[in-house]
């Protein structure tokens, strides 16, 4: 894979994704412009760009998506993970009116990762375990 580029857009944070999770991400219409093997995920919130090739001839937007990212401001739904349409509620809840403590007792409450596809579902092409970690964190902190 490629190594981290700056997004095209806002100049920020990206991390490398394979072409399967891309291909899986946008909306049918856009699947022509999918041509290379990997591209980059622009990582900050306020930038509409998702996903942009290394000659950053290719740029797709959240709009080009046919579900939106959770990371990305006011993003709606805002799952955690995707391949079993866990929300970011969900797991605040799981936690808070719950009682969940742990990884695996969210897990339990919310079905999280029960479906595991990630290199597809996920818009970032990995697991959705740390991200569910850091959810159960903000959750506990606000306990």
């Amino acid at each position: 894979m490629e190594k981290n580029l700056k997004c095209p857009k806002c100049k920020g944070k990206s991390q490398s994704v394979g072409v399967v999770t891309v291909e899986h991400m946008v909306k049918d219409e856009f699947r022509n412009k999918v041509k290379y093997k990997n591209y980059s995920i622009c990582l900050e919130q306020d930038c509409d760009v998702v996903y942009f090739s290394q000659n950053e001839d290719i740029i797709i937007k959240r709009n080009d998506l046919k579900i939106d990212v959770w990371y990305k401001k006011d993003a709606n739904p805002k799952y955690i993970c995707y391949c079993s349409k866990v929300t970011e509620e969900q797991i605040i809840e799981a936690v808070v009116k719950g009682g969940a403590k742990t990884f695996k007792e969210v897990v339990k409450i919310t079905g999280a990762m029960k479906n595991c596809r990630c290199e597809e579902n996920n818009p970032l092409g990995k697991c959705c375990s740390p991200q569910i970690i850091e959810t159960i964190k903000l959750a506990l902190s606000q306990k």
